[in-house]
């Protein structure tokens, strides 16, 4: 998931997305079955079928490529990064997004999109990832606070809504999704202390949209901290 992910920012060029999301099948097939090491060894109820789920897992790679081989397909024909698409088709990146400001960010910002036709059918909890669509598994379970913030971090970072740079880039795309890491665990606290701006904006701005309660304090070298003011960063 992470190396599709940073693909989106134009990062692993040498590699198509068909390719990619073959690996990740493999990958997965790979630690399911290592879960399932030793297994026999133990005593289960009698309707566990384990030859059955041995077979389901030797055959996921197929069943994988299957299922996302037209979606691979499309974004390998696109030639540019699918941020660079979005961003040269709506018109909508960092230049924009970083004049928005506090508060009601994300409303701000769903506000500029849904002008656009192709997001006109959908609403601001869908897109912003809070409520699943129909098609995701679990889409009748309530996503967890520390999800939802994850979600709406993540999105308005692809969007540009201070995006973290040089996201092409291995060590920097991790360095960004650890940032949306600690976010989402910080939703649980009562303060969040941190000097990165573009994690203090994303982070204010999902909590201010989900109502959650985490102040953020936004510090800075060589001066006072800054408090948000209803978890809006400063």
């Amino acid at each position: 998931m992470s190396e599709m992910l940073m693909t989106f920012y134009g990062g692993q060029s040498d590699k198509s997305f068909g390719e990619i999301f073959q690996q990740g099948s493999v990958d997965l097939q790979k630690y399911m079955m290592e879960a399932l090491e030793g297994i026999d060894e133990i005593a289960l109820d009698e309707t566990i079928h384990i030859e059955s789920i041995k077979k389901l897992i030797a055959d996921l790679p197929a069943l994988m490529s299957s299922q996302s081989s037209r979606v691979a397909e499309e974004l390998d024909e696109g030639g540019e990064s699918p941020v660079s698409e979005f961003e040269a088709k709506t018109g909508i990146g960092p230049v924009i997004l970083k004049n928005v400001k506090p508060p009601n960010v994300v409303e701000k910002i769903w506000q500029i999109l849904s002008g656009i036709e192709e997001f006109s059918g959908i609403g601001i909890e869908t897109f912003f990832g809070v409520k699943p669509r129909s098609f995701e598994a679990d889409s009748d379970r309530e996503r967890t606070i520390q999800e939802k913030v994850n979600a709406v971090y993540h999105q308005l970072n692809f969007l540009g809504y201070y995006r973290d740079s040089k996201m092409k880039e291995d060590r920097r795309f991790r360095a960004s999704f650890s940032d949306m890491t600690h976010a989402g665990v910080a939703s649980f606290c009562h303060f969040f202390l941190c000097r990165d701006e573009d994690l203090v904006m994303k982070a204010a701005a999902a909590y201010e949209y989900l109502g959650v309660n985490t102040r953020v304090l936004h510090y800075k070298a060589y001066k006072k901290m800054q408090p948000t003011a209803d978890t809006s960063a400063d």
